[in-house]
């Protein structure tokens, strides 16, 4: 009886497993495959073509914007929506009506992408809305799109099109702790400080790594917004991996876009896993807490 039920939930799961091995697993081998062959998969090169990613001026251009983007951008996102979040749940538990913010959540996410591009041209053209505001005050005008300054206009654009979409993560964090441990923590004498560091840090650090990991994730659709913005080629200050990737598929480069793409998900794969080794480490220190040597 119990083998028919196993085999019954085997042909349950067999549709699903079949798409995730027709999908998923077969392109990544055949990814694998081409990584160590010319770009016709005609000859086999080895690492020739891993020897000439690391030896690209481009590559290493392309993976330090992105890299600097990542480590830049993710905590400035993190720490942005999270006090946003605290001050909304405070107004919440306060019963003032914020229900008109709560639309407005979300509408980043929800607008399209090439309409945003255009609105980005004309705040940030060298001609732009912007400028001409500087201008008023004889400032002196800055090219936002085509200089280093794009760099600010990139991460203002992910902060903008993330940041309500975090806060709502967070909410759900916030709301999941009990009103009653603040409570007992303000009658043992923690102030406002002690309280966030101490209690609201440490409860929200499970979903901080969910957090962390989809907003290191969504990193990487801001290429779409400079994509529309500046083309193939923009400002070498926000030359991303995927500009590179891109144009090398245009160029028909296949071998050096499968070893790169090996390469990034290796990279994104390390560093997921070490945010989560570092947040299951701070978890269990704060579990079983300081050994004392006097024991």
């Amino acid at each position: 009886m119990k083998n028919k039920s196993s085999f019954t939930n085997l042909l349950y799961l067999l549709p699903s497993l079949s798409g995730v091995v027709f999908f998923d697993l077969a392109p990544f081998a055949d990814v694998i495959k081409r990584s160590f062959h010319d770009d016709m998969c005609r000859r086999f090169v080895g690492m020739e073509n891993y020897a000439k990613l690391f030896h690209s001026r481009s590559f290493l251009l392309a993976g330090k914007n992105t890299l600097c983007f990542i480590l830049c951008s993710t905590p400035l996102l993190l720490a942005l929506s999270l006090c946003l979040a605290i001050l909304l749940h405070q107004q919440a538990q306060a019963h003032t009506p914020c229900s008109s913010l709560s639309a407005a959540y979300l509408l980043p996410l929800a607008l399209p992408v090439a309409s945003l591009a255009g609105i980005w041209n004309i705040l940030f053209h060298e001609y732009g809305l912007l400028n001409a505001l500087l201008s008023c005050f004889h400032l002196s005008k800055t090219d936002w799109i085509n200089t280093s300054a794009s760099m600010l206009v990139v991460t203002a654009t992910y902060l903008w099109r993330n940041l309500g979409y975090t806060t709502i993560l967070w909410l759900a964090g916030l709301s999941g702790i009990d009103p009653l441990l603040y409570e007992a923590a303000a009658l043992d004498g923690a102030d406002t400080k002690k309280q966030f560091f101490c209690l609201t840090i440490p409860l929200l650090k499970p979903l901080g790594f969910t957090v962390s990991v989809l907003a290191i994730l969504n990193t990487f659709r801001v290429f779409r917004d400079i994509y529309l913005i500046s083309g193939d080629y923009p400002n070498q200050s926000i030359y991303m991996l995927q500009h590179l990737l891109n144009n090398w598929f245009t160029n028909m480069q296949f071998g050096k876009i499968t070893a790169a793409a090996l390469v990034i998900l290796f990279t994104t794969g390390w560093l997921v896993i070490g945010l989560q080794l570092s947040f299951s480490i701070q978890k269990q220190r704060r579990h079983y807490g300081p050994t004392d040597p006097s024991a």
